[in-house]
C-alpha cells in the first residue's frame, strides 16, 4: 500500500523535530508583550545558536560600525523577525545536511539560502509586508527533498543524480518513484513544526502557486519566482526551464509583466550579491 507524505513524516522516528529552543523563540517572538530580554533568555540556552546570531549580526549584510558582542545587542540590531528567520535557518540547516551527501548536500542547502534571500528581496521590491515570512518560505520550500533523502537515501540519491544530469524533471520522477513529491512532504513537515498556514501553502504550492489558497497566493508566488531565479543563477539541482510555468503563474498572481519582472530581478540579483556574507556564515 503506498505511503502518504503524512505517514512518511509520522514514521520518521529519527527525523529531528523543530528544536525546543527554536520552538520557544517562535513563541516569544510572536508574543506582543515580549521584550528583548525574554528572547535573550531563551536563545542563551543554546550556545551554537547564540554564536550563529552574533556572526550574522556582525556580517557585512548589516554593515555595523561597531562590533556586536552581546546577544542583547544582536537582538536589538536584527529585530525579532530577523532573529526568527535565523533560528529557523539554523534548524533547517541540520535537516538539509542530513538528507543528502557531498555535492547534493551543498547544492540543496545553497539553493535554499539563495532562494530565501531572493524571496525577501522580491518581497521588498513588491512591497509585500511580511519580508521575513518570505525569507522563511524561500528557505523551506525544498525541505521535503531532505526528508526524502533521510528516508530513502539510495533511491532518492539516484533520483537527484538523474535530475543533476538533466535526464529528468524532479517532480515527475518523485511522483513516478514514490507516488508523492517533495512539496507534499515539505508541507507535512512544516505542519508538524506548527509553522504558519501561509508557509505550509508556500512549501506545498511553490511549483503551482495558482492553486494555493487565495490568501496565501502572493507569498507562494514570491517563493516560486525566487526558486526559479536561484536555478537561473545556477544555484541548485535542476533545469530552470522546468520552472517557467510556475513563474508565469506567479506573474499573473502578482500582476507583473515581463519588463517589470526583468527590472525587479536585477535588484534581486544585487541583493543576493550583497548578502553573500550571510550565506558564508551558514
Amino acid at each position: 500500500m503506498p505511503i502518504t507524505p503524512q505517514e512518511l513524516i509520522a514514521n520518521l522516528g529519527d527525523l529531528p523535530p523543530l528544536p525546543q529552543v527554536a520552538s520557544q523563540v517562535l513563541r516569544v517572538s510572536a508574543d506582543p508583550d515580549a521584550n528583548a530580554e525574554d528572547l535573550r533568555k531563551v536563545i542563551s540556552m543554546d550556545q551554537a545558536l547564540t554564536s550563529q546570531i552574533l556572526k550574522i549580526s556582525n556580517s557585512a549584510m548589516f554593515g555595523m560600525v561597531r562590533e556586536v558582542t552581546t546577544l542583547t545587542q544582536a537582538i536589538m540590531t536584527l529585530g525579532f523577525s530577523t532573529i526568527k528567520s535565523v533560528v529557523i535557518a539554523s534548524s533547517a540547516k541540520n535537516l538539509y545536511h542530513r538528507g543528502a551527501v557531498g555535492l547534493q548536500e551543498r547544492l540543496i542547502w545553497e539553493h535554499a539560502l539563495v532562494s530565501a534571500i531572493a524571496s525577501r528581496a522580491f518581497a521588498k521590491s513588491l512591497r509585500f509586508p511580511r519580508m521575513e515570512e518570505a525569507f522563511i518560505g524561500g528557505l523551506l520550500h525544498d525541505i521535503g527533498k531532505s526528508v526524502m533523502g533521510v528516508k530513502f537515501p539510495e533511491r532518492y540519491g539516484t533520483l537527484l543524480r538523474t535530475v543533476y544530469n538533466e535526464q529528468g524533471v524532479c517532480l515527475d520522477l518523485e511522483l513516478d518513484t514514490f507516488g508523492f513529491d517533495h512539496a507534499m512532504v515539505g508541507e507535512a513537515l512544516v505542519n508538524k513544526w506548527n509553522l504558519a498556514p501561509s508557509l505550509q501553502a508556500a512549501v506545498r504550492f511553490h511549483h503551482d502557486p495558482i492553486h494555493a489558497p487565495e490568501d496565501y497566493q502572493e507569498l507562494t508566488a514570491i517563493v516560486a519566482l525566487a526558486n526559479h531565479l536561484a536555478l537561473e543563477e545556477k544555484v541548485g539541482i535542476g533545469d530552470p526551464r522546468h520552472l517557467e510555468g510556475a513563474s508565469l503563474q506567479a506573474m499573473e498572481i502578482l500582476q507583473l509583466g515581463p519588463e517589470a519582472l526583468t527590472g525587479i530581478k536585477e535588484g534581486v540579483r544585487t541583493a543576493i550579491e550583497q548578502d553573500k556574507s550571510m550565506i558564508a556564515e551558514f
